[in-house]
């Protein structure tokens, strides 16, 4: 839709440029024609101008090109894949049996003399060197422990007694008359009224019936052990036993019995209270009372006294001895020892050597095999196809356009001008302001060269 208004806009445009320029389709106009059709300065009295252009719009039928969607039938190649059985020959892994030679080494074991070392022992004499403690006699000066008496000074507390006067707390029994108060509890029995619950034996008529008597066996006329046994079936319709005789009706009896039922019933029973009775009397209370007194005692002190003593202290005198002294002293002996050593025996020996031995075996060798198998083989055909798809393509199309066409109308005669106009430049019909310009036919007939 933009496309065809943009179309119509141009189109409108285009019309309204040519119509400027040219004279009705007829003719395009040129400069040689009427270069100046009135004079160029008129004089007073030529007063009319050029006639007057009337633009009126009318339909006019135009061919416009717009692009319609199309369904165009096209052609194209497709490769389509094509199998078939083929027989083609392919390589297999085979395995076949191939002998070798391999060389192997072996231990061979042959008797051989040789001369090997062995130890062995012999007797060696050396000479060493120990030490041997030796004891002597010697005088020594040896220091001794010995206690002597020593005066001393030292300072002891000791217990000095002295009189003194001190103050003493002591206690003395005071006895008041203090009075108290004391309540008492007297008993007061009243007499009280109290519901009491009690179940009393009641004679009650009641209605029962009777136990219903055993009723009597029917009379066979049969008497003795078996005499209440049926007696023999007279035919075979016959019941084997009568019918039993009918029960009596049952008696309705009436009784006496007692029934408990409770009692409700007002009592007086004796009811104790408790009266509190105060009492106010007076007693004797000693109590203890401190009382300060200063009495003279005896008081110990303990008091620093330096005193003399004598101990035994041990000291260290020098005191000759002779003692036994132990040295070590070195002394050289000689001893034997086993030692051993090196022998070159000769021996016949088994030697153990490594010989290479050649020998053939067999092992699995894979080789290919040309081997024909039929199989599928794919190959693609060039296939041309019909297809359709959809193409925009120019159609003209005719439409209704408004178009602008300009109609001269021509001015009033005017009146005649003090100077004539110039000459027209060819032969023609006379058209306003006294100027001749020859006649354009077409969409614009009639036409005059216009003012500048």
């Amino acid at each position: 839709m933009k496309r065809r208004l943009l179309g119509v806009a141009l189109l409108g445009a285009a019309v309204l440029f040519v119509a400027g320029e040219a004279q009705g389709f007829g003719g395009r106009k040129k400069k040689s024609d009427c270069e100046a059709p009135c004079a160029p300065a008129p004089t007073a009295g030529c007063g009319a101008g050029c006639g007057s252009y009337v633009t009126n719009y009318v339909d006019q039928k135009v061919t416009v090109n717009e692009w319609v969607t199309v369904k165009e039938e096209y052609k194209y190649w497709v490769n389509e894949p094509v199998t078939k059985k083929e027989k083609v020959t392919v390589k297999e892994a085979a395995w076949k049996d191939e002998s070798f030679k391999y060389t192997v080494n072996e231990l061979v074991t042959s008797k051989e003399k040789v001369t090997v070392k062995e130890a062995a022992w012999k007797d060696e004499s050396f000479k060493y060197t120990v030490n041997e403690l030796v004891t002597s006699k010697e005088k020594v000066t040896v220091k001794e422990a010995a206690w002597k008496d020593e005066s001393f000074k030292y300072t002891a507390n000791e217990w000095v007694t002295s009189k003194e006067k001190v103050k003493v707390a002591e206690c003395k029994a005071v006895t008041k008359d203090v009075e108290y108060t004391s309540y008492s509890y007297t008993p007061v029995v009243t007499k009280q009224k109290k519901t009491v619950c009690e179940w009393v034996c009641v004679p009650v008529t009641v209605t029962c019936a009777a136990p219903v008597p055993t009723p009597a066996p029917c009379d066979t006329g049969k008497v003795g052990l078996f005499g209440r046994l049926c007696g023999k079936k007279k035919s075979d319709c016959a019941p084997p036993c009568p019918a039993p005789c009918d029960a009596p009706c049952p008696q309705v009896v009436t009784k006496t019995v007692m029934q408990r039922q409770p009692v409700t019933r007002e009592v007086e029973v004796d009811v104790t209270t408790y009266t509190k009775v105060e009492k106010k009397e007076k007693k004797p209370v000693t109590t203890y009372e401190t009382v300060w007194t200063e009495k003279e005692v005896d008081v110990k002190k303990c008091v620093p006294v330096e005193k003399t003593g004598t101990r035994k202290v041990c000291h260290w005198v020098d005191v000759a001895k002779e003692v036994n002294v132990t040295k070590c002293v070195p002394v050289e002996k000689t001893g034997t020892r086993k030692v051993c050593h090196w022998v070159d025996v000769a021996k016949e020996v088994n030697v153990t050597k490594c010989v290479p031995v050649e020998k053939t075996g067999t092992r699995k060798v894979c080789h290919w095999v040309d081997v024909t198998k039929e199989v599928d083989v794919t190959t693609y055909k060039q296939v041309e196809k019909t297809g359709t798809r959809d193409v925009k393509k120019c159609v003209p199309t005719e439409k209704v356009v408004k178009v602008a066409v300009s109609t001269f109308v021509p001015a009033p005669a005017p009146a005649p001008c003090a100077s004539p106009c110039e000459t027209p430049c060819a032969p023609a019909m006379t058209v306003g302001c006294g100027s001749a310009a020859p006649a354009k036919g077409g969409l614009f007939k009639g036409k005059l060269c216009g003012c500048k």
